[in-house]
């Protein structure tokens, strides 16, 4: 039985898995996977190369662009792949497979990470509700590309509704219509929605969508016998055109080129690699999802132990280069935690996965709607402190501290600001900082770390596991000469302070 082509999500590529007798393997899918892969590495080692040794040549020739053009065939494929296998499980059988091939990987790249990150003295918090996956607005994802993650899982969900409704044979009408009313929101607006962690309720409308809502019809497209046979040579230009003459909206300018790449492997299928190259694309094609979860974390980690004295094409090859070789090593740990899963997953009984799938939708909705709520009113407060920053004079507590003792000037340009704002009369009154200059926000934060240390030098036990520390992040392309910049707090009550700054944490030197 064939072990390469696998419909599964385009995410989650790390493994080879068993497919429908009928389904021929394709080798080239194997291909897109790797090429997405490397995309999505390629700008991220630039964007670490930029912050730690502030050059930014490697973010010229391999921006946004293809960072989203990684992302978007990743997408197509999973949107091709999913409407055949839909067509085909039991609703939950098909949910808990998907979630069992992205869950798992995921888990044991972020408990590696964590370890790795706590070993070399840089310990980072974990987000509980990021680790759902559900849609649930901005969270500190500790992998960094977990946002793509919360959309392939939306989309099980849907595709499993709508399988459990009975109207599987109706899922490619569904995407058509899905598909114009994202035009139509386009069309109307006069924007594409761009959000990368949408609410639930966003995340319908999100130009994202789209390369994995074409992906998803091309099945119905290739049985029409319509797919041209020079479809692959318009898909390299295409990609070309968009990373040259529409820099600006890479989100959109992607979706083309993507789908086009898609078909074009559709369109062409290749059973086996018949030579070097073609299987080091399918070994990479394997270690793709490892790949694709395990470099940021990596790059990030060895980016606090990079002067920036380093030579960037040192600094840019060797995040690339190690990212590879971990992920060709963990991509085989991958691979027998998901024949594991595949042989439990098949073992079971219908019952069983049932009872698991309406769990798992139950916790994913319900993680949904609660941060739906809890988002909602978080952006109502950041909007108050922004109307009381912009119209009240600062004032003076005895209650109040706040302050600036750290700021880091990154190679880039980035200034990192941190510090500390609280009430100590009203310890849990939510507190925005900002960054102001000229009456402008330049970087706004909601205070959300804790500060053991400064607890226990004000003799407080009780604000040991209160969070009013903050992180602001002030853009590179700040003038310190367009003004003074001076950081205030704004608080739940609409008083406004400005923090002190410590003479060695200078803002503009």
């Amino acid at each position: 039985m064939n072990r390469h082509f696998t419909p599964t999500d385009a995410l989650a590529v790390a493994a080879k898995t068993d497919v429908l007798p009928s389904v021929p393997r394709n080798v080239r899918l194997q291909y897109l996977r790797a090429l997405a892969a490397i995309s999505v590495l390629l700008f991220h080692a630039s964007v670490i190369v930029e912050r730690t040794t502030g050059s930014g040549t490697y973010l010229a020739t391999f921006g946004g662009y293809w960072g989203a053009l990684g992302v978007a065939i990743f997408f197509a494929l999973s949107g091709y792949l999913m409407r055949e296998l839909i067509q085909r499980d039991d609703p939950a059988r098909f949910l808990i497979s998907r979630v069992a091939r992205i869950y798992p990987p995921m888990m044991l790249v972020i408990g590696l990470s964590w370890l790795a990150f706590f070993a070399a003295g840089l310990p980072r918090g974990i987000d509980l509700i990021g680790l759902t996956l559900a849609p649930a607005g901005v969270r500190d994802y500790f992998l960094g590309v977990e946002w793509t993650l919360l959309y392939e899982v939306s989309y099980y969900v849907i595709l499993a509704g709508l399988s459990a409704f009975g109207l599987r044979r109706l899922a490619s009408l569904f995407a058509v219509a899905w598909i114009a009313a994202i035009l139509i929101s386009i069309l109307a607006t006069g924007r594409a929605a761009l959000d990368q962690m949408p609410l639930a309720s966003e995340l319908p409308l999100q130009a994202v969508n789209l390369p994995f809502l074409l992906g998803f019809i091309l099945p119905d497209v290739k049985g029409l016998r319509v797919l041209p046979a020079g479809i692959l040579l318009a898909a390299v230009p295409t990609a070309l055109v968009g990373s040259y003459f529409l820099p600006a909206s890479p989100a959109l300018s992607v979706v083309v080129p993507a789908v086009l790449s898609v078909a074009a492997a559709v369109r062409f299928p290749k059973a086996q690699a018949t030579n070097a190259a073609g299987k080091a694309g399918e070994a990479l094609g394997d270690a793709s999802y490892m790949l694709y979860l395990c470099h940021m974390p990596l790059m990030t980690l060895a980016a606090g132990f990079v002067s920036n004295s380093w030579p960037s094409l040192l600094v840019w090859f060797g995040g690339v280069g190690s990212s590879i070789a971990i992920a060709l090593v963990l991509g085989r740990a991958d691979l027998k935690i998901h024949r594991w899963f595949k042989r439990a997953t098949a073992k079971a009984s219908l019952n069983r996965l049932r009872d698991i799938a309406v769990f798992f939708v139950a916790l994913f909705l319900g993680t949904s709607v609660l941060s739906e709520y809890l988002v909602r009113e978080k952006r109502t407060l950041e909007e108050r402190a922004r109307l009381a920053l912009a119209s009240t004079e600062p004032t003076m507590s005895t209650s109040i501290r706040a302050k600036v003792d750290a700021v880091q000037n990154l190679p880039d340009g980035t200034r990192v600001v941190r510090g500390y704002a609280i009430d100590l009369d009203h310890p849990n009154l939510a507190v925005h900082v900002a960054a102001v200059q000229n009456g402008q926000v330049v970087a706004i934060e909601r205070v959300r770390r804790m500060r053991l240390a400064q607890a226990r030098d004000w003799l407080r036990p009780d604000l040991a596991n209160v969070r009013f520390g903050f992180v602001l992040m002030l853009p590179k392309n700040v003038d310190c000469s367009a003004g003074l910049i001076d950081v205030r707090a704004a608080f739940q009550d609409d008083r406004v302070v400005i923090s002190a700054i410590e003479p060695e944490a200078t803002i503009c030197p």
